[in-house]
């Protein structure tokens, strides 16, 4: 098949008139007139702009698979307006059925008592946008037996009351005791998930753990994955897996670790305090990443560190930095700079870190379309700071590859909205980047931190996984040498 219009190669061709595909991979690029003449028994068909497939950097396909089953409380912002919507719900439902929902975002944290009064019969589980902190009510705490003597997990905490009640507010770990009651997803959600994503046009995703791998493997080996699927394993279950492709859709990759929260939850760990006086929250400590990860690499699979606030990105870059000089016999067979370290989000960056950057073997997975709610949260948790948050100029100009993801479900997989907010970067316009650049890091960037240096491209031999686009938006896609159409 020829395909023709505006062809981004994120080659040093750069635009090219036509691609013409056999099968799986691509067999040639150049003009329409050349490329018809060459093969004239093609079917030929045209679209306004042709990419490489697109890659969600980092997602959470099977929280994503569940959560388009949920409440979604994306955009509410007043714990009252939250509770409405909770309160319809249990109007139609039995009672005792779980309410479940995301998406908010606060600037305080609620009590139980307005989903007490909106659910009174129900247990009711509710999760931040970014998932690190919860809300239930008396009838949720009740069922995980929670009591004002439960002990704070090493990962988290119980938000308390003056009188030292539990408030229904829960921070990180501390929703663990909630998730275990809950209908856990499962095969449907993990493959509704990957769905969705190739109907929005994505040819590739890289899961970002927090999934059961045989469920991915299944899909795998009955042929059903509707994307290439870079995988992280959780830092709690890697060891004895065997790293590597499963078939051609699948490759078991890295290991996933967090070195902090996030900031709406007040759970990013800063240098410099909140309002309220706290610092957020470290998680896996720099010392545990160094000494683990460094078994991790021998065991010939990649590290990818979830690391948001400030704090946190300064001790990823020493621990990073530590790891880069080990005589290790194995590295990450990406193409350029050799990378086979991630560092995910790298959402707020002291002027003092960003020199450290240059010359790591590091790719920088990041999600512009969280600036677009976040900037108010900026404002408000990190005031005069605007100018660490979303350093997408800055951080490209390091030089290291850089890929983009929305953290879906913490945001929706919509490539508009990154495209909206690295193209105008809503807190500073002079961290925006190009069109160019933004595209670039959501095919080759994101390629090159997956460690594919085969993907990415449009030229001769490359997968033929591309992405179609009309009136500035996806249309359909090429999978595996298959055209779909939205």
């Amino acid at each position: 098949m020829i395909l023709s219009g505006k062809i981004l190669t994120m080659t040093e061709v750069g635009e090219v008139e036509a691609v013409y595909f056999e099968g799986p991979q691509i067999a040639d690029v150049g003009s329409l007139e050349d490329l018809s003449a060459r093969y004239p028994r093609a079917k030929r068909t045209s679209f306004e702009q042709i990419t490489p497939g697109l890659h969600d950097a980092h997602t959470h396909p099977l929280w994503w698979g569940e959560q388009l089953k949920m409440l979604d409380l994306s955009g509410l912002s007043d714990p009252k307006a939250v509770a409405e919507v909770v309160a319809k719900k249990a109007r139609e439902i039995p009672a005792g059925s779980w309410i479940r929902g995301a998406g908010y975002l606060f600037d305080i944290y609620p009590t139980r008592d307005l989903l007490d009064a909106a659910a009174p019969d129900h247990p009711v589980f509710l999760q931040s946008r970014d998932l690190h902190s919860g809300w239930v009510n008396t009838g949720a705490l009740r069922a995980a037996h929670l009591t004002r003597d439960a002990p704070d997990p090493a990962d988290g905490a119980f938000v308390r009351g003056s009188d030292g009640e539990l408030t229904g507010y829960l921070l990180e770990g501390a929703q663990d005791s909630i998730h275990a009651l809950v209908p856990k997803p499962g095969l449907a959600e993990l493959e509704a998930g990957l769905r969705d994503l190739a109907r929005r046009g994505y040819t590739a995703t890289h899961h970002m753990g927090w999934c059961e791998l045989g469920l991915a493997e299944r899909l795998a080996k009955e042929d059903r994955l509707p994307v290439r699927l870079w995988w992280a394993l959780d830092k709690d279950s890697w060891r004895g897996v065997e790293p590597g492709w499963r078939g051609d859709c699948l490759e078991v990759a890295a290991v996933k670790f967090f070195a902090d929260g996030a900031l709406g939850s007040r759970t990013a760990w800063m240098m410099e305090p909140y309002p309220d006086g706290s610092f957020g929250m470290g998680l896996d400590r720099s010392e545990f990443i160094r000494s683990e990860g460094e078994e991790v690499l021998k065991a010939g699979l990649g590290i990818a560190v979830h690391a948001i606030g400030t704090a946190a990105v300064r001790g990823v870059l020493g621990v990073f930095s530590e790891l880069a000089k080990l005589p290790l016999p194995w590295r990450r067979r990406a193409g350029v700079g050799g990378t086979f370290l991630r560092m995910e989000h790298v959402q707020h960056v002291r002027d003092e870190e960003l020199p450290k950057f240059k010359g790591l073997p590091v790719a920088l997975s990041m999600q512009p379309m969280h600036a677009l709610l976040d900037a108010t949260l900026v404002d408000h948790h990190q005031p005069g700071k605007r100018y660490q948050a979303f350093r997408l100029r800055d951080l490209w100009n390091t030089g290291l590859p850089m890929a983009f993801g929305s953290d879906a479900p913490v945001a929706k997989p919509e490539i508009l909205d990154n495209l909206q907010a690295a193209t105008h970067n809503p807190l500073l316009e002079g961290q925006s980047l190009t069109l160019q650049e933004t595209l670039w890091a959501h095919t080759r960037g994101a390629a090159l931190a997956a460690g594919w240096p085969q993907h990415g491209l449009i030229q001769p031999e490359a997968p033929a996984d591309l992405t179609l686009w009309e009136a500035g938006k996806p249309v359909g896609r090429v999978f595996r040498g298959e055209l779909e159409l939205s």
